[in-house]
């Protein structure tokens, strides 16, 4: 199957919880309702990295990336399997604050800095579009909702 990263807006606790129970079917029905967006397209934690890095350089604000960003001590589940953190809200601003135009924007400027870093050629595809603006939108609602924003990984 291959490394699953994903993020999900909701409660932190039911989030991580469904974490550590392993609840495929929760992530599955929260894929259902719009409240998460998949990037298991092939990537390496570090590229969700790259992604945030792309973000504040179009936005034209200090570079940082995810994982510093990233709850690994309070609000976190982590195993050999299945991973889950809360995201700080300056990432989950960060993204609300784009629009649908600027997902294409974002998604090819990411793309750039991943064929950079990993010397390879890579072609923006349309799960990449659609995942970048899956997380705008969740981003979006999470703002306006005051919902937590959790990254999830799973083997």
């Amino acid at each position: 199957m291959g490394l699953s990263l994903q993020f999900a807006i909701g409660n932190k606790g039911t989030i991580i919880n469904a974490a550590e129970k392993f609840d495929l079917d929760f992530f599955d029905n929260m894929e259902a309702q719009n409240l998460l967006a998949d990037f298991s397209l092939h990537l390496i934690p570090n590229d969700l990295n790259l992604l945030v890095n792309s973000a504040t350089e179009i936005r034209n604000i200090a570079t940082f990336g995810l994982r510093e960003y990233l709850d690994t001590e309070i609000f976190c589940f982590d195993s050999e399997e299945f991973g889950a953190y809360l995201v700080n809200p300056i990432i989950k601003d960060l993204f609300a604050d784009f629009n649908n135009k600027e997902g294409n924007l974002l998604t090819n400027k990411w793309f750039d800095k991943m064929i950079s870093t990993h010397n390879e050629d890579l072609e923006v595809t349309q799960d990449a579009i659609e995942a970048v603006a899956k997380l705008i939108s969740i981003c979006k609602e999470a703002k306006m909702s005051n919902l937590d924003l959790v990254h999830i990984w799973y083997l």
